[in-house]
């Protein structure tokens, strides 16, 4: 009987032992998962500060008065697209490093052009103004600022912006 008490008081203190360590461990596992929930939780928050913005460009064409083809600008909403006689604006056009005009073929070359840079085509639709139709296509990209956007576009009004300092 007394070897039977014995075994039971060792089989109780094992328990004992046994649950005190157990504890510590579950308290090192909750804050190791409380850890690992405070960086996740920072790291998804940083992520979203340092989100890229979307930027969109419209690219407008509209049939040439006097000759075939037609005269394309392409709209990032900083500038005003049409002029003061309701033509679209020339300050618009894109132009090359010397600040001559890119000229385009057709909407698909100028889509084409825009693809090649890292924009993304969103939407077409076609409108009317003056009475002449303008197709319209939306181009969109993700950056971290507009210039970033832009990078590799030039039109002709930030090329006289700086010719002129």
């Amino acid at each position: 009987m007394l070897y039977k008490a014995k075994g039971l008081e060792t089989a109780i203190t094992e328990i004992e032992e046994y649950y005190n360590q157990n504890k510590t461990d579950m308290k090192h596992i909750r804050c190791a998962f409380g850890k690992w929930l405070l960086v996740f939780c920072l790291m998804s928050f940083t992520g979203h500060i340092y989100a890229k913005q979307r930027y969109y460009c419209e690219v407008k064409g509209i049939e040439k008065e006097l000759s075939s083809g037609l005269k394309i600008i392409f709209d990032f909403g900083t500038k005003a697209s049409y002029n003061m006689w309701g033509d679209l604006s020339s300050k618009l056009k894109f132009v090359n490093e010397n600040g001559e005009e890119i000229k385009f073929n057709s909407m698909v070359d100028a889509a084409n052009y825009m693809v090649q840079r890292g924009w993304i085509f969103q939407q077409a639709y076609s409108s009317a103004y003056g009475g002449k139709p303008i197709i319209h296509w939306i181009f969109f990209k993700d950056a971290d600022n507009i210039e970033e956007a832009k990078e590799g576009i030039m039109t002709k009004a930030e090329y006289q912006k700086t010719e002129k300092q």
